[in-house]
């Protein structure tokens, strides 16, 4: 009876957390605003593309490698600039990624500007839609099921994912990356997964923080076809961009490695700074600040994401004899969250990937009894990260404490939860991602009631 009596409080829980996910996804479509500009990210993209069209050796990152790129425009003389003046357009960012992405939306940059935004805009919301269906099948959720309505209608509220899709960003194409890659992992794939992961780090640098997992795991088949198809990629780009072009983007990555310590900007570094500065900084007003950083606080920002970071593949290294495919699985997804957390630049779109790790314990905590302390660190991660509300209330007239700590629950937040997830990986039991524990839909209560843990037979995950 009292694990029934926490099963209701968790869906209790759970209901909060959707039904303010739907609200601030509502509030922020009708009564708020981006203040990008909607698809702004995307004709970064697109007039990048049309640059490569052109001139497939074109210097995308001229201005970029000599200065923090992320909030300054190209310059007037600029290729970028050029195609974005000639289709009418008077201000565009930087373009920062690795230039396979310009690469492969070339066709589409030869539609008008508009058209091909609501052709990017689609194929993001189906992104969203695979994604959805890829964890569905891996955790055994039946589509015509209350869990996957309530499912699909998250993923769609969940705030990074809706900004992401606004702006027409990148970071959706790697959630359904990281998805695929995840789901291919846990039926064995080595070689789809591991391809994928490299396909999404040549999109979008961050998934290289994985390798070290894969190494302690001792994975070899997944590290060997990783290299190969990452290597493939870059080869790729050196024939079709030229070395001057590929050889130019680590210089773009060593210009951001400052961080931009804006109130949107959710990674380590950022805390570090708003407590350093005693304030939180507009994205205009870090621009400022990124010119004149004392070098110490960069080394003191780097030294903290790197001891977080380490300390998180401490946790599986002590563990690493002790984990089923499940539970690794897990561990895969909540890097996401570690990655988005050490790296100097991680706006908030850049958590979609966390979308998959919360997914996946919100539907073992609704199948079986969890730890008190991982169901509120749930709920506080997925509220925080997927509702915004903390993020608006950081812009209200508060002491500036007040606001630092609102803004910052972001990043506390998801590296507790990352925290409590590695720390019992190894206790807690995964097999309901297969369903395993229990594979009827949500509102059948006395079925989960009976699949306790220990029922579970002991070869039935890995």
């Amino acid at each position: 009876m009292n694990r029934l009596k926490k099963l209701v409080e968790c869906r209790v829980l759970f209901a909060f957390v959707l039904s303010s996910l739907l609200i601030s996804s509502l509030t922020q479509q009708y009564l708020g605003h981006v203040a990008s500009g909607a698809n702004a990210d995307f004709y970064d993209y697109y007039f990048a593309a049309q640059a490569v069209h052109d001139n497939p050796h074109a210097n995308l990152y001229e201005g970029a490698t000599n200065r923090n790129p992320q909030l300054i425009s190209p310059r007037a003389d600029s290729v970028l600039f050029a195609h974005a003046k000639a289709a009418g357009f008077d201000h565009i960012e930087m373009y920062i990624y690795p230039p396979l992405l310009a690469d492969l939306l070339v066709p589409l940059s030869q539609l008008p500007p508009h058209l091909a935004a609501a052709l990017w805009r689609a194929f993001n919301l189906a992104l969203v839609l695979t994604s959805v269906l890829l964890l569905s099948r891996m955790m055994r959720v039946r589509i015509l099921s209350f869990e996957f309505v309530a499912f699909t209608m998250a993923a769609y509220c969940f705030w990074p994912n809706h900004e992401a899709i606004v702006d027409g960003q990148i970071t959706i194409l790697m959630l359904a990356l990281w998805t695929i890659g995840i789901v291919a992992y846990f039926d064995d794939r080595m070689i789809l997964s591991a391809a994928i992961f490299a396909l999404a780090t040549a999109f979008k640098v961050t998934p290289i923080l994985m390798i070290p997992i894969f190494l302690l795991w001792k994975e070899r088949r997944w590290l060997v076809s990783y290299i190969a198809v990452l290597l493939s990629l870059v080869l790729a780009m050196v024939a079709i961009n030229g070395p001057q072009t590929v050889s130019a983007y680590p210089m773009v990555m060593s210009a951001m490695s400052g961080g931009v310590p804006a109130l949107e900007n959710k990674s380590l570094s950022s805390l570090v700074a708003w407590v350093y500065y005693g304030k939180l900084f507009t994205r205009d007003a870090a621009l400022g600040i990124i010119a004149g950083q004392p070098r110490s606080l960069l080394l003191v920002a780097t030294a903290i994401s790197g001891v977080f970071y380490l300390s998180c593949l401490f946790v599986v290294w002590r563990s690493r004899h002790q984990l089923s495919r499940t539970s690794r699985t897990a561990i895969i997804a909540v890097f996401g969250m570690v990655a988005a957390c050490v790296s100097p630049v991680s706006w908030r779109h850049g958590y979609s990937v966390a979308f998959v790790a919360l997914a996946i314990f919100w539907v073992k905590a609704l199948r079986t009894p969890q730890r008190a302390l991982h169901v509120v660190l749930l709920t506080l991660t997925t509220f925080t990260l997927g509702s915004l509300l903390f993020d608006r209330a950081a812009q209200a007239p508060l002491p500036q404490l007040c606001k630092i700590l609102l803004a910052a629950s972001w990043v506390v937040f998801s590296i507790l939860l990352s925290l409590d997830v590695l720390v019992h990986a190894h206790a807690d039991d995964y097999g309901v991602i297969a369903g395993i524990g229990n594979p009827a839909s949500l509102p059948e209560l006395p079925v989960v009631e009976h699949s306790t843990p220990s029922a579970l037979p002991q070869d039935a995950v890995g």
